[in-house]
């Protein structure tokens, strides 16, 4: 059902640029590069000048072109890219996000009915699927949190190294910042265990590493010398290369991770209240209340974690001065959402186990669930794909052809985001943005053969006609 959501509402289209840039750098790693390559001198046709090294980082002498986020969830969506199925990426998370939430209710709650109520939860919260049509990270940020989560649940050397592995994929899967906030508690923990503490940070720390260095610093090394170093091909630079001033460009990554952090202004203040509205509004009935009454005084350690990692990822965005511009439901909490049905289904428990009216509250609950599941879901699928298709009207005309040139005008809500290109421009379209005059030479200059098609208040469309036998 989500995979051909994917296809009949969402459209199969990376709506916004977070999403347009992971699946650009999912093609490349398709192709086996490590960087797609553009003209030079098309550049600022090819990539809006707002977004270069923004969303697609450049590098202008060379034309190189990659992904400005981490490339965790890039690699995750590479074998669906090569296998010819990028919509069937976030689908499979969110069902394996599914199962591992009934497999942490089931452990960590002592009632038959606890898997149950947090499978259903989940599934009448838009937020959690609807994000599983999308091309948004925050659906792998969700799953491998919950992973970390299970791990942990029981602690062995091998489990903590595994959470540690988790952890250090799930802080390259965009940038670091959900999975950070998400883990303190736990980690705090774990070094706070008398008797145990060494062992726990020793292995768990050991995993880090092990994924993070070369997904993290690693990745943000390779791309720095990129940036500034020609290059002939896609691979990255040798070590040679990058051990001069080493240590000053880790201290300076490292630094660079905090310039976003700031004390809260007013509109950041507002714009994370909005998302606690949003939270709200995009969960099932209850869901927050029912979360927070099953947190409440619980004697479950794990319990308790959950709990003070949704509220540390909540409260830690306020510290963050950018809005999530795009996104369903509320994006910035996404990748601590898993733990709302947990909690919730302790809530459920609590409520049918009341005296005299559980029984009664419990039938109500259920039914409003029910009703969630299909009302709201298909109430926002529907609000989605209305939004996707006045989106995608705003192009220029669409003429079938074996190969075309499009020109975009800029007009339109968020016009710039269709502005959307192959890694080396293979297919059979190339959007070029630039205004009628301007963009008739360049098409003139570096597509000839091609003939004007057609063209609308978006901009103007060149077919190249394919020769008769």
């Amino acid at each position: 059902l989500l995979c051909t959501g994917s296809i009949v509402v969402y459209r199969n289209h990376p709506l916004s640029m977070d999403e347009y840039a992971v699946m650009f750098q999912a093609k490349v790693f398709a192709a086996g590069a490590m960087h797609g390559r553009f003209p030079p001198e098309l550049l600022d046709s090819l990539i809006p000048p707002g977004f270069q090294n923004y969303f697609l980082m450049v590098n202008r002498d060379t034309g190189a072109v990659f992904s400005a986020y981490w490339p965790g969830f890039s690699l995750l969506l590479t074998p669906f890219v090569w296998l010819g199925i990028p919509w069937a990426c976030n689908p499979t998370l969110v069902v394996a996000s599914l199962l591992m939430i009934a497999r942490i209710a089931r452990e960590l709650v002592p009632s038959p009915t606890a898997a149950g109520w947090a499978i259903l939860l989940a599934l009448a919260s838009p937020a959690f699927v609807a994000n599983g049509i999308t091309y948004y990270s925050m659906a792998a940020h969700l799953l491998l949190n919950l992973c970390f989560v299970w791990l942990l649940i029981s602690r062995s050397s091998v489990r903590l190294f595994l959470a540690g592995a988790v952890g250090g994929f799930a802080l390259a899967l965009h940038n670091p910042f959900p999975h950070a906030v998400f883990a303190l508690p736990w980690i705090f923990w774990l070094a706070t265990r008398r008797g145990e503490w060494c062992r726990n940070i020793f292995w768990i720390g050991l995993g880090y590493l092990a994924t993070g260095l070369p997904l993290v610093f690693g990745w943000t090394l390779w791309y720095r010398e990129l940036l500034q170093t020609p290059v002939v091909s896609g691979v990255a630079p040798s070590v040679a290369t990058l051990t001069p001033g080493l240590l000053e460009r880790v201290v300076e990554i490292i630094q660079g991770y905090f310039h976003v952090l700031q004390w809260p202004h007013e509109l950041t203040i507002y714009a994370r209240l909005g998302g606690l509205a949003k939270l709200w509004l995009w969960a099932s009935p209850m869901l927050l209340l029912l979360a927070w009454w099953g947190g409440r005084e619980s004697k479950s350690a794990s319990l308790r974690l959950l709990g003070a990692s949704a509220l540390l990822t909540f409260f830690a965005y306020f510290l963050i001065r950018f809005n999530q511009g795009h996104g369903w439901g509320y994006r910035y909490f996404h990748s601590a959402w898993g733990v709302l049905p947990i909690l919730g289904a302790v809530g459920a428990i609590k409520l049918a186990s009341m005296p005299d009216e559980g029984v009664r509250w419990s039938r109500g609950l259920l039914a409003l669930s029910l009703i969630s599941l299909i009302g709201a879901n298909g109430l926002r699928f529907q609000q989605m794909g209305s939004f996707i298709e006045d989106h995608l009207a705003q192009f220029p005309l669409r003429v079938p052809a074996e190969f075309r040139v499009v020109l975009h005008n800029h007009r339109g809500y968020y016009g710039d985001d269709l502005i959307q290109n192959d890694p080396w421009l293979r297919g059979s379209e190339v959007v070029l943005l630039a205004e009628e005059k301007k963009g008739r030479a360049l098409v003139n200059r570096h597509f000839p053969g091609v003939i004007e098609a057609g063209s609308n208040r978006y901009g103007v469309t060149f077919v190249r006609v394919a020769k008769l036998p």
